[in-house]
């Protein structure tokens, strides 16, 4: 019997269609299931309901914003290993609580090809 390989997740939390759609066909491309998200307070829906394995946040969002669902992640998911990229096209939003809360940080717009070699390397160290 071959052993069942394991399906890697990714949520990707961003108010703008463009910039979601760009990370979600990445993610796609190197194997990741990928759910998505228009704001920080259906991020946060899904985060209680489901685990990921990777959480591609962007900062700036209407209600809820990045740095929100960054504070609440602790009591929204249950998987301390959920590696979290923020992506942000306003470099004045990274602060210090920021940096500590996400495990790296992305200036938008991001490069579509640097980005699909991250996440792709993020699937092989699992």
């Amino acid at each position: 019997m071959a052993a069942a390989t394991k399906t890697f997740s990714a949520l990707v939390v961003d108010d703008n269609f463009y910039n979601r759609d760009i990370a979600s066909i990445a993610l796609q491309h190197v194997g990741y299931e990928v759910t998505e998200a228009v704001n920080g307070i259906e991020a946060l829906e899904k985060l209680g309901a489901d685990q990921y394995d990777l959480l591609i946040l962007d900062l700036m969002m209407d209600g809820i914003d990045g740095l929100g669902v960054l504070r609440r992640l602790p009591t929204a998911t249950t998987d301390p290993k959920m590696f979290v990229i923020v992506m942000t096209a306003n470099p004045h939003m990274i602060t210090e609580d920021v940096a500590d809360r996400a495990d790296l940080i992305l200036q938008k717009p991001i490069e579509v090809n640097e980005f699909t070699r991250l996440t792709s390397r993020l699937l092989n160290r699992s």
